[in-house]
């Protein structure tokens, strides 16, 4: 009969197997129907027909693809772990100790087995996550003197050898496996394994892609422009037009006349780098995300690897993929430096690399050089704007998110909802900005001290809080239908906490599924997935967040956004509405909403003093902006009606 769908389940296995073990998985590519016609064969039920039943529903969970089998090749040991591990949501048990997962290893032997529980203290989470991390190593083939093998490669190469109740297999031909497993005719014992199969795709621009025609004609203009400026350049390409796709073409091209060839990409936060290395597989390099790598000494053994394989010709082309931070530490870029072939930097959402610790100390030893980003002009720093500039190059190419509407970006409805300030948030308004002209002195080459700063920073928070914001956000939710709502974004303030907790508080009370997606989520790359993953596939309805999904992060299905808080760098509202904007042939997305709110002074019906007018005027610039290129800018629900009334309030 049918076996129940209980879930995915995926082993890796030693060596050797039992003579029905080894049976079984061959018989996984058999058919169900004769799998089910042999049972039908069995008039008795004996112990020893429960046996076979229970190997032919192994055959057929392979067979259905219900179950995925890894094996594994120790080089001078045997692959020996006893562990279980069971997830569900973000909860995990990890079963460790001494017992086989046998009838004698549970029912008959003095054996010791001990449950971990993430949910249950730190000590425990730790040890799952610790178990998690070394399967997942192991599974990914990356464990030092060990080699995984998926069970049909394993089975086509005749890899898996039986036992049966004779002698037991030979050293000679567990050798002989181990061989055949890395692909290596030679001696087997080195210093570390490099598996054949990193070496199955060379480095590639799939047959699939389309770039020098079509919509994404932008994306061959950038490569062509790029490589006729000698490698190196600045791409200021619209938020979700495809830089990730053009880089890596372009790396390609430099790879034909450069190699070997050794790729660096630096994003600024984890959850990029991590998307960075799914979209580098299918150019057939296996990316190594050196976030994940551990420490210091872990990360070094690890580029260790990548530099014998270029040395030694096991390889023509590698990428490492890194964080901002780790691309500025002396650490890494001395072992970089110890690469002998021509070495590649991109630098995704390059603005970010205008920071003392880059500037100061360029990393020159990088031969080819690309930057990305959609704005790479640093707003109010005119000297960190210049030194990128002098590192990468001037920029080659502009495509901006005029040209990219229409094309591979879908368009945009705007709707803007004021929202007045108290009486008592605008006296500290009016508070804090005597305090900012009284110390408008502080500081240096125009950069404000850090005392300024907090002062700016304060007032700037009174209009990212205001009182009003959560409550009419409430009153929106009321006009949708809340069980359809999906792809949704709703951005609080950085600035204070507060605001983040009531909205998560207001989405609960309304019975929405919701996830906040910041900092404290993203420092866990497996759960930051697992979030993305739920609400791209609509489990999850809505995410809340404050600028963890300002940058990069690629989720195309989002289709509507709750803007409660802007700040006043304009980079912010570029890469927001770019990151609405993704097209999704999955969702059939032909369009995006974005809900904008602005903060107001109490009344703008009045003639207004110099301050309150300010207060509007710098609210106005990022609806301008927005409402620009909005599709509904002039109809009655739109935006021009809204800014035309604020126009008069803060000019006339």
């Amino acid at each position: 009969r049918e076996i129940p769908h209980l879930g995915e389940a995926i082993h890796i296995l030693g060596q050797p197997l039992s003579e029905e073990d080894k049976k079984a998985i061959e018989e996984g590519t058999r058919s169900v129907e004769e799998i089910a016609q042999d049972l039908l064969n069995e008039f008795f039920v004996t112990e020893d027909a429960l046996e076979r039943h229970a190997v032919r529903c192994l055959s057929h969970l392979l067979r259905m693809g219900r179950i995925e089998i890894r094996v594994a090749f120790m080089k001078d040991a045997l692959f020996h772990p006893k562990v279980w591990i069971f997830e569900r949501g973000e909860e995990a048990l990890a079963a460790h100790g001494s017992s086989n997962l046998t009838r004698s290893g549970i029912r008959k032997n003095f054996e010791q087995i001990i449950v971990s529980r993430s949910w249950e203290d730190g000590t425990q989470s730790y040890v799952v996550e610790k178990f998690k991390y070394q399967f997942e190593r192991l599974w990914a083939d990356h464990e030092d003197d060990c080699v995984v093998v998926d069970l049909p490669n394993a089975v086509k190469d005749d890899l898996l050898r039986a036992y049966g109740s004779g002698s037991p297999p030979s050293e000679d031909e567990f050798i002989a496996l181990y061989k055949k497993a890395i692909g290596s005719p030679g001696p087997i014992f080195y210093s570390s394994v490099e598996p054949a199969i990193r070496q199955k795709q060379e480095f590639a621009i799939p047959d699939w892609l389309r770039y020098e025609d079509g919509p994404f004609a932008h994306q061959g203009n950038a490569v062509n422009a790029w490589c006729g400026a000698g490698f190196r350049g600045v791409l200021e390409m619209a938020t979700g037009s495809g830089k990730t796709i053009t880089s890596m073409i372009s790396a390609h091209k430099l790879f034909d006349v450069h190699k070997p060839l050794l790729i660096v990409v630096a994003a600024p936060y984890i959850p990029l780098v991590q998307q960075w290395c799914d979209e580098i597989r299918p150019f057939g390099l296996d990316p190594m995300n050196l976030t994940a790598a551990g420490g210091a000494a872990q990360r070094s053994k690890e580029l260790g690897k990548v530099r014998r394989r270029l040395r030694t010709g096991l390889s023509k082309a590698e990428a490492v993929v890194v964080s901002h931070d780790t691309l500025c530490s002396e650490a890494f870029l001395e072992a970089i430096k110890q690469f002998d072939c021509d070495r590649m930097l991109i630098a995704d959402e390059a603005h970010n690399l205008g920071r003392e610790a880059f500037i100061t100390n360029p990393p020159e030893f990088f031969e080819h050089r690309l930057a990305l980003s959609a704005t790479p002009v640093r707003q109010y720093d005119a000297d960190g704007t210049a030194a990128l500039f002098s590192f990468f190059g001037d920029v080659v190419l502009r495509f901006t998110l005029e040209e990219a509407i229409g094309k591979c970006l879908t368009p945009y409805d705007y709707h803007l909802h004021p929202v007045h300030l108290t009486e008592t948030e605008m006296d500290e308004w009016y508070a804090l900005t005597e305090k900012i002209r009284a110390n408008a002195w502080r500081g240096d080459n125009g950069q404000p001290d850090e005392y300024l700063s907090k002062l700016l920073r304060d007032r700037r928070a009174l209009l990212e809080t205001a009182e009003g914001k959560v409550s009419l956000l409430a009153e929106l939710l009321d006009r949708e239908n809340l069980p359809e709502l999906k792809h949704t974004l709703i951005y609080a303030t950085d600035k204070a906490p507060a605001q983040l907790e009531q909205v998560n508080r207001l989405l609960g009370d309304k019975g929405l599924l919701f996830h906040q997606l910041t900092a404290a989520e993203t420092a866990d790359r497996k759960k930051t997935r697992r979030i993305i993953r739920s609400f791209q596939d609509s489990e999850i309805q809505m995410l809340t967040a404050k600028r963890v999904l300002d940058e990069g992060v690629n989720i195309p299905q989002v289709s509507r956004a709750y803007i409660l808080a802007s700040t006043t760098v304009e980079r912010q509202w570029v890469q927001r509405r770019g990151r609405l904007l993704r097209t999704c042939s999955a969702t059939g997305k032909t369009h995006s909403i974005i809900h904008d709110f602005l903060a107001l002074p109490p009344d703008t019906e009045w003639d207004l003093d110099t301050d309150a007018r300010a207060v509007i005027k710098g609210e106005l610039k990022r609806a301008q902006e927005f409402a620009r290129l909005a599709k509904n800018a002039g109809r009655n629900d739109g935006p021009l009606g809204v800014i035309d009334d604020l126009m008069k309030a803060a000019y006339l």
